[in-house]
């Protein structure tokens, strides 16, 4: 049997001899990171330079919605007197000259019986001054008759007017004035209608009460009636934010029970006046009531569109976080990358509003940055 020990002899001095040949020098330094890529091949790679982006400022904040003032029309007593039927109720679609109620008022027949005398007392005046004028041509009168004559025809004129006005006052119609006058019609009952078309909202009279005129400062509103195709919002805005709300600025509402839904209107009104409890003021805006889901009184969500601003910003892909620290890989050379930090803003059309890091000469790498951050250090 051949012995193996010259063999294993000389595979230990062989594998002796490679290990000193790989072991490091003792003087040799640690080599530092490595910020290239062996090729761009390697790993796939995009790369872009900021783009200027338009910001658009949004100041959000809450609101109330009201009734259009500029087209409500409260409707109160033109008379003294006691309700006999009530011809409309909420929820009705007025046209002007729709009968809301009618209304038994002696101060009605009182009117019109001033308004058939003063009839008659310029029917007078007038034969009286035609006859005076006959009279004078013939030299049967002086001529201060005449103006007697014309002077109580231009009075009795006057006293008409003065009774026509207070039947128009009272709301009765220039058709119905004339029929007074041609039949003499002294009816004590009155038809209130409607001024302006809309949706009546909110109705305070029923049959037998008893309505007053001029007896207040605040009348009783016997109807409401408002055109609800367009509503004002009332949004609450702070003092500090005060400087970057104007008039026509763009108004985006939400409501809370439908948030699909947007409003859209501008800003018309800023308030003078801060809200010593609250520290804000009334910004209004006119909203189109598109299948009038605007109630009155409904709280609402208000984004005021402040103005635009052009920021440098890069695709959310270039972006990345290590803890803390957001950082974007930028291309210093063909095959060579480094790591900067950046601060980023709001996102913005097509990207993130980049606040610090990069500016916009600088390559930044996009896509493949997630395969390459792992060899740039």
């Amino acid at each position: 049997m051949t012995p193996r020990w010259p063999f294993v002899a000389f595979g230990v001095a062989a594998l002796a001899a490679g290990c000193e040949g790989s072991a490091p020098s003792p003087a040799a330094a640690p080599k530092p990171a490595e910020t290239r890529v062996a090729s761009s091949a390697d790993v796939p790679i995009e790369v872009v330079t900021p783009q200027a982006r338009m910001r658009r400022g949004i100041l959000e904040t809450s609101g109330k919605v009201q009734f259009n003032e500029e087209t409500v029309t409260r409707v109160h007593s033109p008379v003294t007197g006691r309700v006999v039927e009530v011809l409309s109720k909420p929820g009705d679609i007025v046209e002007v000259g729709h009968a809301l109620f009618s209304i038994e008022s002696p101060d009605l027949g009182q009117a019109k019986s001033d308004y058939a005398k003063a009839l008659t007392d310029v029917e007078r005046a007038d034969k009286a001054l035609r006859l005076a004028k006959e009279l004078f041509e013939v030299k049967a009168i002086p001529q201060k008759d005449i103006r007697e004559a014309e002077s109580d025809y231009r009075k009795a004129v006057a006293e008409r007017e003065r009774a026509a006005s207070r039947l128009r006052t009272l709301g009765v119609a220039e058709e119905q004035i004339n029929d007074a006058a041609v039949r003499g019609e002294t009816s004590t009952r009155l038809v209130v209608r409607t001024p302006r078309s809309g949706v009546v909202v909110e109705r305070n009279v029923v049959p037998g009460q008893v309505v007053a005129y001029g007896q207040s400062d605040t009348p009783v509103n016997l109807f409401v009636i408002a055109d609800l195709s367009t509503m004002w919002v009332l949004a609450d805005v702070y003092e500090p934010d005060i400087p970057r709300v104007q008039r026509d600025q763009p108004v985006t509402v939400t409501l809370p029970c439908c948030p699909g839904e947007r409003f859209e209107g501008r800003v018309s009104y800023i308030s003078d006046i801060v809200d010593k409890d609250t520290r804000t003021i009334k910004v209004r805006a006119v909203v189109p009531n598109r299948g009038r889901l605007l109630k009155a009184e409904m709280f609402v969500k208000v984004a005021i569109a402040t103005g635009a601003t052009r920021v440098l910003a890069l695709p959310a892909s270039a972006i990345h976080r290590d803890q803390s620290q957001l950082f974007v890989l930028v291309q210093k050379d063909k095959d060579e990358y480094e790591r900067r930090a950046v601060k980023v803003g709001n996102d913005v059309e097509g990207g993130v509003e980049i606040l610090e890091g990069v500016g916009p000469n600088d390559r930044v790498v996009t896509t493949g940055s997630i395969l390459l951050k792992r060899s740039v250090k």
